[in-house]
């Protein structure tokens, strides 16, 4: 039995790693790093299996268990699954049953993309000094943890009054002099400049080396083709986005296949 997973964020390693102690033949499609999103994480601190952990140094645990797996990783980018079929760029694969953990992706403002000073993850932004996040979930605010830690100066434009991070997040940044919040208070431009770009906002205009836009990511699931060979797991199927709810997902699919072939 051949098992493809496509993403190797903490659900497809999940899954990989499960189904590879019962000796599946499994191959992961990763075109980035392993881990996904959670290594920009400031620490990951609520999933117990784990001590508190910068999330870069989790990734290096989930690759880890990866490679030990047996697990085969691919660097292919997938564009296209359908039923039992994974498609990449140059090939095309047929697997028994086909597990998608491709994550999420970022709710984009193409207006604002005016740079590559503009980014939606902490970790492809450029060097700076000075740094503009727009949103104040829980991804805004590691990315703010981040780069205080960094010594950097951090804005934190929030559209509204309501902060969704988690509060400890939140009462971390309070001790960084370097950290500034702007409560209601959109961002209607963005215009590129030399080494920065400038925000027009609500409360006025402001010049930043770099800008991390947060507003919000949606299932990456539009490449899909499901069929009952087909599981979608973790934060790609939508709901809560937690990690341990996504590697139970991925082991719950990985369980289920093992019991359609009679191996548990």
């Amino acid at each position: 039995m051949r098992v493809g997973i496509v993403g190797a964020g903490p659900a497809g390693v999940a899954s990989a790693v499960f189904l590879r102690r019962y000796n599946v033949d499994v191959v992961v499609f990763e075109k980035e790093r392993v881990g996904g999103l959670l290594y920009n994480a400031y620490l990951v601190e609520n999933f117990p299996v784990f001590k508190p952990l910068p999330g870069k140094e989790i990734c290096h645990i989930l690759k880890e268990r990866l490679i030990n797996s047996g697990a085969i990783l691919s660097r292919d980018e997938v564009i296209k699954v359908k039923g039992r079929m994974v498609f990449t760029r140059d090939e095309s694969f047929t697997f028994d049953y086909v597990i998608v953990a491709s994550g999420t992706l970022p709710k984009r403002i193409p207006d604002f993309e005016v740079s590559e000073r503009v980014a939606y993850e902490f970790s492809k932004l450029p060097d700076f000094e000075k740094l503009a996040i727009y949103g104040a979930g829980d991804i805004a605010f590691d990315g703010a943890l981040n780069a205080l830690i960094k010594n950097k100066e951090v804005h934190v434009f929030n559209r509204s009054n309501r902060i969704r991070a988690v509060p400890l997040l939140v009462k971390r940044t309070e001790k960084f002099a370097k950290f500034f919040y702007h409560e209601n208070c959109p961002i209607f431009k963005v215009k590129a400049e030399i080494d920065g770009v400038k925000l027009f906002t609500k409360c006025g205009t402001y010049l930043f080396n770099a800008l991390l836009i947060c507003i919000g990511r949606i299932p990456n699931v539009s490449f899909i083709e499901k069929s009952e060979n087909t599981f979608v797991v973790g934060d790609a199927r939508g709901g809560f986005r937690q990690t341990s709810i996504a590697m139970g997902s991925a082991v719950e699919a990985a369980m289920e296949i093992l019991k359609r072939e009679g191996k548990v």
